[in-house]
Formats: C-alpha cells, sequence, structure tokens
C-alpha cells in the first residue's frame, strides 16, 4: 500500500517499497485534453528533463535522490526515500539561531553550485529541501527544472525562493542568510544584479495588483 505524500497540479508523489527499500514514485499528471501521442512525446521529455536536471545536480556535488527507475508508459519516475525534514517544518520548530544560519548558509552555497552548473530548479522553495538525519541538505522536485546559463534565469530562481521564505517564515533576514553562502558561487554577481531588477518587477506586479 502506498502513502501519499504530497498532490499538486503536475502529479502527485507517493511512498512505496521497491526490492525492499523505501521508495518514492513521483508520477505526472497526463493532461487529458491532449492528443495522446502528443501528450506521450511531451511527458517523455519531462520525464527526461527532470532525471536530467537530478543527475547533474548530483554531479556538481548538489544532493539529491538516487533514480532507481524510470517508467515513461506510466509517467513515473522511482528514486530513494530521503528521511528527514523539510527546511519549512525545520523551521517552524523555530531551532537554535546557530543552527539556522549554518544551514540556511550552506543551502545558499549549494544553490550557488547548482547556477554554476547551469541548473535552473524552477520551484525553490523551502518544502523542496530537506534536511535529512545526518544534517546533510536534500534537494528534491525537480518537476520544473532546466538547463539555462542565463543571469536572468538564476535570478528569477533566487526570487521564488525569497517568496517563498517571505510567505511562510516570519524572520527577515533568512533570505540574507542565503544570499551569503551563495555569493560563493563563480557567477554569483552577474545574477545578483539581475535579482534586483526582478525584485522591482515584482514589487510593481504587486502594487498594480
Amino acid at each position: 500500500m502506498a502513502d501519499v505524500l504530497g498532490v499538486g497540479a503536475e502529479g502527485r508523489t507517493t511512498k512505496t517499497t521497491m526490492l525492499g527499500r523505501e521508495c518514492v514514485v513521483k508520477e505526472r499528471v497526463k493532461k487529458r485534453y491532449r492528443h495522446p501521442t502528443l501528450e506521450a512525446l511531451l511527458s517523455k521529455r519531462r520525464l527526461n528533463q527532470e532525471v536530467r536536471c537530478m543527475l547533474r545536480a548530483r554531479k556538481c556535488g548538489v544532493a539529491t535522490p538516487c533514480i532507481f527507475h524510470v517508467d515513461y508508459e506510466e509517467a513515473k519516475i522511482f528514486m530513494s526515500f530521503i528521511k528527514g525534514k523539510t527546511i519549512k517544518s525545520w523551521l517552524q520548530d523555530q531551532p537554535p539561531q546557530e543552527d539556522v544560519v549554518k544551514h540556511l548558509t550552506e543551502m545558499g552555497r549549494l544553490l550557488g553550485k547548482l547556477h554554476d552548473s547551469d541548473v535552473i530548479h524552477g520551484d525553490l522553495t523551502t518544502s523542496n529541501i530537506i534536511l535529512s538525519e545526518d544534517n546533510t541538505l536534500w534537494f528534491i522536485d525537480f518537476g520544473l527544472s532546466y538547463v539555462s546559463s542565463m543571469p536572468e534565469d538564476k535570478a528569477v530562481d533566487l526570487y521564488v525562493m525569497q517568496r517563498a521564505l517571505e510567505s511562510t517564515h516570519t524572520q527577515q533576514d533568512l533570505t540574507d542568510i542565503i544570499l551569503k553562502g551563495y555569493k560563493s558561487s563563480k557567477k554569483q554577481q552577474a545574477t545578483l544584479n539581475k535579482l534586483t531588477d526582478v525584485r522591482m518587477r515584482g514589487r510593481k506586479k504587486v502594487m498594480v495588483g
């Protein structure tokens, strides 16, 4: 019997076992309004993109779940289950400030490595990063990820993280802590310059409604 871990617009995630090991199955929702042939093509392309980005992230030193199997017909990815807490849940437990600084600085550093490898996560929220029992940070849910060398795309990735922090956590300095770690990125200056522009556009959009 599979346990449902999450349901979203793009699909659902369940926990089960595979060859005696705990396993997460991510299943993409089939778009019934599309022609079956087109849907199969787009689904395979999206699955390949997600897996490629996860492997690319792992290659550059960012922990991601191990891929066990990809079922293209059923649009499913089977991957390792990570025991731990999401950063969102962990922050809500109000951990010591020194631990917050330590882990969020590391989170920023890892995000910098991700961007140095031109991987755009696409959905960077504190729900998509897990702090495991051995204090490793794992990046999960690459369903919207893609590859891009554009500073603008990386800045938007950072801005999504900033907005997620502001909407779910009350501490105002969390973004600054993450950006401190991010500055170890080799290409951080161009991205941070663009982040200023992205923030301005975001504020204008909020003001205009």
